[in-house]
């Protein structure tokens, strides 16, 4: 927790200045609305009024290594969709976008920023204190408006149990409905047709039942490339490449890029300037090809 300090708040606030119109973009795409951002200035965690965050609203949480930092903006300001408490997969990239997007706009490089979660909390107050604000925590606010609704979205740090802010976000599981009676044994019906598949939910997987050893294979490492246009040159045509020169492809300005995982491209989307760095904004996903094998009877 030794990166997290009050003596970060002057990195970050530089940060925060030179991506103001950034941040503001990217509220804009998450939040469904035209965002501006003012940076403030950072203050003890302590002098903030506490009635301001006795309510629910949206968490960022940046993780750095056994502490994090969270960004929290209250409902109350009226500048959170209302989609945001029960997000759809749509909602759900927009706000895990949003948080990767900060990671880079506003937290300074050096950071060694690990995972990033973005979540409705019920009330920000107890989620803060169940996730260990620390005494000395220190926050920096960032001003925000849309149209005539304005709020204070502010940046805290440290807290030194992160997860249970997230279990305080999550929401109570709903208890099981009581077992009706069963009616009297019925004659048996002819079988009727069985009913389609019910169509599965739009949510992030779950990977917690895979075995151990499947599980362990998500965290290698593996080449992500985005990939422009491509064409075949003759071998005489590449030697002769020399600065100044122009490689002509047949693919149009305004088509989208692929996303190549390995040698597999996995996506479409556009370029994105996520701060000084360059990003990519998935817009659709690619199914794998197909492959078609010849089923041959085997000979007797």
């Amino acid at each position: 927790m030794s990166e997290l300090n009050p003596e970060l708040a002057s990195s970050l606030l530089e940060m925060c200045r030179s991506g103001t119109g950034d941040a503001a973009e990217a509220l804009s795409r998450a939040l469904d609305g035209t965002f501006t951002a003012e940076v403030g200035d950072s203050a003890p965690f302590a002098e903030v009024n506490a009635a301001e965050l006795d309510g629910p609203g949206l968490a960022v949480l940046f993780n750095v290594g056994a502490a994090a930092l969270v960004a929290i903006l209250p409902e109350a300001s009226g500048l959170l969709p209302a989609w945001y408490q029960k997000p759809d997969a749509t909602g759900t990239s927009k706000l895990a976008t949003l948080a990767q997007e900060f990671s880079m706009i506003v937290l300074p490089e050096a950071l060694p920023v690990g995972e990033t979660k973005t979540s409705y909390v019920a009330n920000l107050k107890s989620a803060l204190a169940a996730a260990g604000v620390a005494g000395d925590a220190t926050q920096v606010a960032l001003k925000v408006a849309a149209g005539d609704k304005s709020g204070v979205l502010r940046i805290v740090w440290p807290l030194t149990a992160p997860a249970a802010l997230l279990a305080v976000a999550a929401p109570p599981a709903a208890a099981a409905p009581a077992p009706e009676p069963k009616p009297a044994p019925k004659p048996a019906a002819p079988p009727k047709p069985a009913a389609a598949p019910a169509a599965r939910s739009a949510q992030p997987p779950d990977f917690s039942g895979l075995p151990g050893y499947s599980r362990s294979l998500l965290k290698i490492s593996v080449p992500v490339s985005v990939e422009l246009a491509s064409k075949k040159e003759t071998l005489q045509e590449v030697i002769s490449l020399a600065p100044g020169s122009i490689i002509k492809f047949e693919k149009g300005c305004e088509e989208l890029l692929r996303l190549v995982v390995g040698e597999n491209a996995v996506a479409e989307g556009e370029a994105v300037k996520v701060g000084e760095k360059f990003g990519f904004r998935v817009t659709a996903m690619l199914l794998p090809p197909e492959h078609f094998v010849t089923a041959k009877r085997r000979s007797a």
